[in-house]
């Protein structure tokens, strides 16, 4: 484009030229005219600057170039040379009068010049050309058509990424890191210098050298494959720790990062490459590691220490709350649990009894066969004791030949028939030395509201009726109890469930089949309590679980006919205590179960709290008359 505006304008300048040396028309002067006015026209409105040169002197300009240069009009132009419009001196440092007519010189002697020079301005700034000059001979004169490209953007952009291309340079050749560039073949093609301080290497034997030799030996397969694999783009770009190598012996840890460069005829893929030296980094990753083995060591020995001091704390702990001899809970320890149910009792209205326990004339046992026969009574006796109770019971020596048995969730019923199974079992049993020894039992179930001291002084109280009544026997304090109302009845004589008219429903096909699950209980009962062998127990528990799920479907066939409306809640009732029952018995079986939980859950949970409780809620909605 440049090209051609300046050859427009030499035809048109020269035709220009032509007219102004011609001696006379012809027959065509119209039609020249015309065309030199259309040529005049087209030199004038030219958007590049356009200059005519006749012996080194301007002698025409068009407006582009006088805008360019900042004059009002040609006469500030013509008649003077290029020198005159220009620095003393240009970039190059010649002279500019020197270089300009040096250039003219070359146009003439080729036809065509073109070269880049600065230009003053009107008010005395610079201004930066691409500068064309074109030889035209007219008649027998010389002429010069001068064409101008403005250079300054050019310059600007030049100037701009010259500044850039110097930082990035300069980041290059001072970076803490180093830098260089791998091609197709795998060898190093550039590198910065701290490449080759890092590296130890000089520039000349860094540059060509095989990358994977500066690897470690024991990773070099590794890093060649790696680095085929991301050559040949079969993998992401590269970020990862390795070990490298140097002449001298010497290895150090270095983090790797590698980007795919974009294909060059010359050189094809490569790949550009960052390595950061992470030896001290690694240095004290290993010490934390080493420093982390030795602290989890530590802490497993502390942990070690710990445990043995929890376990002999928990044996400190033990040994404070336990009495020595027998290892019951002692006096103090068992206050505090007592305070406990107490709340428990305020709170939820969990029942929660004590049995207040007196070994029968036990003076007369240290009396007569000394005080370690009367140890190993009191010893004997926890052992009775601990056969019978509950895993939930807690059983405490109260001083000398006195106990305190505190049994949470258990009401004055369930209390007096493990009293009774204890009484029952120590009765039967004879020491070597001291023969047979009876014991003493109060029971009391505690009242709400009612503190420890109190509770226990009626306890006590049961105890000492127990004694004067003549020993071996339980009591239990009933002082304030309603039989009716507790859906719980026992017989003082005989300790036997006994089925009270108060209990009935009015209608006789359940009336009967409780008045039937109370006398299998109290038959099941009475072998549990009369410590009958295994395989009697197990026959009776088989017949009341079979009758008691029969029982339960029944009733809720009848509730359901009654429109009963709590049904499905009751229900849920029935389906809990089914399969608790279910698992009672295989635990009985299968030697899981003792024995006092075992009729803890027959007394309380099905005739205590359900048969005489939970049912009790139906009533109203059965009709007495039978169906």
């Amino acid at each position: 484009m440049a090209s051609l505006s300046g050859t427009h304008s030499g035809v048109a300048v020269a035709k220009k030229i032509a007219k102004h040396g011609s001696k006379g028309g012809d027959h065509t002067g119209k039609a020249r005219s015309e065309s030199e006015e259309l040529l005049h026209t087209i030199f004038e409105c030219a958007g590049d600057p356009v200059l005519l040169l006749c012996n080194g002197n301007f002698i025409d300009c068009n407006t582009a170039a006088l805008k360019l240069l900042g004059y009002a009009s040609k006469a500030d132009l013509l008649d003077r040379r290029p020198s005159d419009i220009s620095p003393p001196h240009q970039p190059d440092g010649l002279a500019s009068p020197d270089k300009a007519a040096e250039m003219i010189d070359r146009a003439i002697e080729n036809g065509y010049h073109r070269f880049e020079w600065v230009h003053l301005r009107a008010d005395g700034s610079t201004i930066p050309v691409d500068v064309m000059l074109t030889s035209i001979t007219v008649g027998e004169r010389l002429y010069l058509h001068t064409l101008w490209r403005d250079l300054t953007e050019r310059k600007q952009v030049e100037e701009t990424l010259r500044n850039r291309e110097t930082l990035i340079r300069t980041i290059y050749d001072t970076s803490s890191v180093a830098i260089f560039f791998i091609n197709a073949t795998g060898r190093i093609c550039h590198a910065n210098r701290r490449m080759a301080e890092m590296f130890r290497l000089s520039m000349d034997r860094l540059i060509g050298a095989d990358y994977v030799s500066l690897v470690h030996p024991a990773e070099r397969d590794d890093a060649r494959q790696n680095m085929h694999r991301h050559l040949s783009r079969d993998i992401a770009d590269v970020n990862l720790v390795r070990r490298y190598w140097r002449e001298d012996g010497t290895e150090f840890w270095g983090q790797l990062t590698a980007n795919r460069m974009l294909d060059n005829p010359r050189d094809g893929a490569g790949l550009v490459c960052v390595v950061m030296d992470i030896s001290e980094r690694k240095a004290a990753e290993e010490a934390l590691v080493e420093r982390s083995r030795e602290l989890e060591t530590l802490n497993q020995e502390l942990a070690a220490a710990n445990t043995r001091l929890a376990s002999v704390q928990q044996e400190l702990e033990r040994l404070a709350m336990r009495d020595t001899l027998t290892g019951a809970w002692n006096r103090r320890y068992l206050s505090e649990i007592a305070q406990q149910e107490i709340l428990r009792l305020d709170r939820y209205g969990h029942p929660v009894s004590v049995i207040f326990i007196d070994l029968d004339h036990f003076k007369a046992i240290n009396d007569s066969h000394g005080h370690a026969v009367g140890d190993i009574v009191i010893q004997g006796f926890c052992d009775i004791a601990r056969r019978c109770m509950r895993i939930t019971d807690m059983l405490g020596r109260w001083g000398g030949e006195e106990f305190v048995i505190i049994m949470p969730n258990s009401g004055l019923m369930i209390a007096s028939l493990l009293a009774e199974r204890i009484r029952a079992a120590m009765a039967a049993h004879s020491f070597p030395q001291a023969g047979g020894v009876t014991a003493s039992f109060g029971v009391a179930e505690c009242r709400r509201d009612e503190s420890w001291e109190t509770w226990l002084e009626r306890a006590d109280a049961a105890l000492y009726a127990a004694k004067k009544a003549g020993r071996n026997r339980v009591v239990s304090d009933t002082s304030d109890r309603n039989d009716a109302a507790q859906a719980e009845s026992l017989d003082s004589s005989f300790l036997r469930l006994v089925w009270h008219n108060a209990y009935e429903c009015g209608l006789s096909h359940i009336d009967n089949q409780h008045r039937s699950l109370f006398e299998h209980a109290d038959s099941l009962l009475g072998a549990v309590m009369g410590d009958r062998p295994k395989d009697e127990i197990i026959p009776q528990i088989n017949t009341l679980l079979n009758d008691l799920l029969v029982h339960f479907a029944d009733e809720e066939a009848i509730l359901r006919a009654a429109g009963y409306m709590e049904l499905e809640q009751h229900a849920e009732i029935h389906r809990g205590l089914s399969e608790q029952a279910i698992e009672m018995a295989r635990k009985f079986t299968d030697g899981e179960l003792n024995i006092g939980d075992l009729f803890n859950f027959i007394a309380h949970d099905i005739v205590g709290k359900h048969l005489l409780s939970d049912d009790r809620k139906y009533f109203h909605a059965l009709s007495t008359t039978e169906t």
